[in-house]
């Protein structure tokens, strides 16, 4: 995502592109006030200041044709009404037509104020007053006059307010497309850091169990557990590229990430196969966790790392969608992780409880709270619709972390599946 950061060739600030038809029409009008200011000209036989005042308007309105910067359009829009005025009466109203244009120009022009072209239009009134009386023209010649410089007036008013809704409109697009950039790097940033707290926590106490096991002299636990490091720090690694990847927008590079993501997952299911062949096989190695799959890879992570920890209700998440299951497996995650860095050892529980409509997961641990991961959880939640909410706070000697989330098209469980999941969930902890 980029955002607009120089001028295009129609914004108004820098000057109007033109397209082929709107040069059409300037050099026509133009042309054709030249010929029949020349015919009329010599057929008049008008004198030589008409000529020069004449020539001089007629250039200025070819000049502000070529020339489309706002300073030297609004120059020349004034030489137009100042020189153009002065010959409307000697040339029996022709040089209006260059009045008007550039009465328009000044009166849509952003680089002067608005009430410049009302100014234009008054002195070239008095001009074209002062002239008419000295060529002995009729009021009514005046009036009509009058007409056009209000007509001018009205189109370069009406041409100034769409300039400005236009340029308006760019600025909110800008607008949008910083929020949006700044968004996305702020979610890129939360993401990275549960990642980091999740995967470097637990590698630091994975670490001091080799430590711990090798002072034991019990290489081969050591072992299992070195290997149980290194996965989960290719996985924290791979969820970190993940995150910098979505903040670059890169599409080929998401793709990628995801099939890691998958085979990740994968790995994690045949990780949990093993654990149920081989109970031993569960405390020895920590389960990559699959983003937005489940609770299970967190609690069985937790347990891992030393943590205990109590559980009750559904861990798949079944009645959710894939939206709000993502960010109570991420909140839950950074609660856990949270859990194990201010109340190491401490026993945790974690709830999952269907009320009605909706679901709650709960997940509490004694006196710890604080630190960016809170902000994290709050920030994901505000992303959801308004009917999912979370708190965050201290209850007697716990902290607690509550989240309310809306099930998916208000499913309900069959009561003797979620006893089941009740019972298996409440034996495993």
């Amino acid at each position: 995502m980029t955002l607009l950061s120089v001028p295009e060739p129609t914004d108004p600030s820098a000057g109007r592109s033109r397209s082929r038809l709107g040069w059409v029409l300037s050099a026509v009008g133009i042309v054709a006030v030249t010929f029949w200011f020349i015919r009329n000209g010599i057929a008049e036989e008008l004198p030589p200041w008409v000529w020069v005042v004449g020539g001089v308007t007629i250039a200025a309105w070819t000049f502000r044709e070529f020339v489309r910067t706002p300073r030297t359009m609004a120059a020349a829009g004034a030489v137009m009404v100042v020189a153009g005025s002065a010959v409307v009466a000697p040339t029996d109203a022709l040089m209006i037509a260059a009045v008007i244009v550039g009465i328009v120009v000044l009166q849509a022009s952003a680089a002067v104020p608005v009430w410049t072209g009302v100014v234009a239009a008054l002195v070239a009134l008095v001009e074209i007053a002062v002239s008419a009386s000295l060529e002995g023209a009729t009021v009514q010649f005046v009036l009509g006059s009058c007409a056009g410089l209000v007509l001018g007036i009205l189109v370069g008013f009406s041409r100034r307010q769409y300039r400005v809704a236009e340029q308006q409109a760019r600025q909110a697009e800008r607008d949008q497309q910083r929020a949006r950039l700044l968004a996305d790097r702020s979610r890129a940033a939360r993401d990275i850091h549960d990642v980091l707290a999740h995967s470097l926590g637990g590698l630091v106490l994975q670490l001091d169990a080799v430590e711990a096991l090798l002072e034991a002299g019990r290489v081969d636990e050591a072992t299992q557990r070195a290997g149980a490091a290194r996965t989960l720090a290719a996985d924290g690694l791979a969820e970190a590229r993940r995150a910098v990847h979505a903040l670059r927008d890169d599409a080929e590079t998401d793709t990628h990430a995801a099939a890691a993501a998958d085979t990740h997952a994968a790995a994690a299911a045949d990780t949990h196969a093993a654990a149920d062949t081989d109970p031993a096989a569960t405390t020895d190695t920590a389960p990559a966790a699959a983003p937005d799959a489940s609770l299970h890879p967190l609690v069985a992570a937790h347990r891992d790392f030393g943590g205990e920890l109590v559980v009750t209700g559904d861990l798949a998440l079944a009645d959710l969608d894939d939206a709000h299951r993502a960010v109570v497996v991420a909140s839950t995650r950074e609660a856990l992780s949270n859990a194990r860095r201010h109340a190491p050892g401490r026993p945790v529980s974690l709830s999952v409880i269907r009320d009605g409509d909706a679901v709650d997961v709960v997940v509490a641990n004694p006196l710890s709270g604080g630190g960016h991961g809170l902000i994290g959880i709050h920030e994901r939640f505000a992303e959801l619709d308004a009917g999912a909410t979370v708190e965050a706070e201290r209850s007697e000697d716990e902290f607690v972390v509550a989240m309310h989330v809306p099930v998916a098209g208000a499913r309900v469980d069959e009561p003797d599946a979620q006893d089941v999941r009740n019972a298996q969930d409440v034996t495993d902890a």
